[in-house]
């Protein structure tokens, strides 16, 4: 053990807390740590620091991940559950689900949620499929027809104010994040060749489209900068992925999930938004240099994650997606995707997402037009009683000028076509 090295052990119900402080360690730039777990002891290695502790519970031996990293304070904390809090028994190790970019992992993941950080706990409980359902009701719960009327309106009279160009098709990829690109290949040399036979996995690949959309539609409503406090919260929330674990079985239903909870979740809420995000992504998809572009992307979504509660996400999905596209990702799968989107973008652009949601535009539309007619008659009842004086007024002052007013936002909505 490095008797320099501080460190803190504290038992909680289910959790064994080990904090690691390590001064001399570069955390953003030397990416060679891990943690061993075996029944009463925890081996952690991060060159220079090396450290064998025992403790005093039965613990869950399974692969460990820094469950937040303060790379200010050089702080590693990490979560290990203990045996007897989850009463592990070969049965239940037997019906643990897989979870994680290629379903490389498994075991007890308790992820504790906050108001920023909402993502499924403990995945190995839940199938698939139980991830779906549990997704599209949440969803259910979560859709607010108020909030989203008000977007539509606001899209349809000035698109957020936003520039929907406004991401690069050519990217370049800084030294910085070359670098830090090697760094995260380099944490798993001995087995990189996992990555090779995922090449072909629709599901590997589908799940990398639903990051990607979720990363655009982030960029689109910040004009292609991060937003220190919120890019992490849009980009997971958007993201089916990274909020339940959810793999697809087809392109339509990533689709069709990004639709849904770019109406739901982020700061701007419109399908109208989510097909620009499509299409520049089938656009890019199909440029020569896709891999750079993805590569950005990736890790736009990695610095958004390092400095909060979603740096578990990078740990279970952006680096394992890192590796993947720069070991070499399938360039025919990938314009596959391309062609593939763009066929069923104008479908799935048109139809229901479940929320009743071109009712709620058509009502709200008609509630904030029934006011204005209520208000416009009031103004014309009282405007005749002073009709006389007001022209008595502008007589005797031939130099008085009247300004035209401006359409109201209220005219203008009661020249808005909505479809059924």
């Amino acid at each position: 053990m490095d008797e320099s090295t501080k460190y803190s052990l504290e038992y909680t119900e289910s959790f064994v807390v080990l904090t690691i402080n390590t001064p001399e360690l570069d955390l953003e730039q030397d990416g060679s740590i891990s943690m061993e777990v075996s029944n009463r002891e925890l081996v952690f290695t991060a060159p220079p620091y090396h450290l064998r502790l025992p403790v005093e519970r039965d613990l869950v031996q399974a692969e460990v991940f820094p469950i937040s990293i303060d790379y200010e304070k050089c702080v590693i904390t990490y979560h290990i559950p203990i045996r007897e809090a989850v009463h592990v028994t070969k049965d239940s190790m037997d019906d643990n689900h897989k979870y994680g970019f290629g379903n490389f992992y498994s075991g007890m993941l308790n992820i504790i949620n906050s108001q920023d950080f909402k993502t499924l706990s403990n995945p190995e409980k839940k199938s698939n499929e139980e991830r779906r359902k549990t997704r599209l009701l949440d969803e259910q719960n979560d859709f607010d027809a108020e909030y989203y009327g008000m977007d539509y309106v606001q899209n349809e009279i000035d698109g957020f104010g936003l520039r929907t160009n406004c991401i690069p098709i050519a990217v370049k990829l800084t030294s910085d994040q070359t670098y830090r690109i090697g760094v995260i290949v380099e944490e798993k040399k001995r087995s990189l060749g996992s990555y090779s036979p995922l090449q072909k996995d629709g599901k590997v690949i589908r799940s990398l489209v639903d990051i990607l959309l979720a990363t655009l539609y982030d960029k689109l409503i910040n004009c292609n900068e991060a937003n220190e406090a919120m890019t992490h919260v849009t980009i997971h929330r958007i993201s089916a992925t990274l909020s339940y674990f959810e793999n697809f079985d087809t392109l339509e239903e990533v689709l069709v999930a990004f639709y849904r909870r770019c109406c739901i979740y982020p700061l701007y809420r419109s399908k109208d938004l989510a097909k620009v995000c499509v299409h520049t992504l089938a656009e890019a998809l199909d440029e020569p240099s896709f891999d750079e572009w993805i590569l950005e992307k990736l890790m736009y979504c990695y610095e958004a994650f390092k400095t909060n509660e979603c740096v578990l996400l990078n740990q279970y999905y952006i680096k394992d997606y890192i590796r993947f596209v720069k070991t070499g990702s399938s360039n025919e799968e990938i314009r596959q995707v391309s062609s593939e989107i763009l066929k069923l973008l104008p479908r799935v652009h048109v139809m229901p997402l479940g929320f009743d949601e071109e009712h709620t535009v058509r009502r709200f539309l008609s509630e904030i037009i029934g006011k204005e007619d209520a208000t416009t008659d009031s103004d014309d009842s009282s405007g005749s009683e002073s009709e006389d004086e007001t022209e008595t007024d502008n007589s005797t002052d031939d130099e008085q000028t009247v300004e035209k007013p401006e359409e109201s936002v209220l005219d203008r909505l009661m020249n808005l076509k909505i479809q059924a």
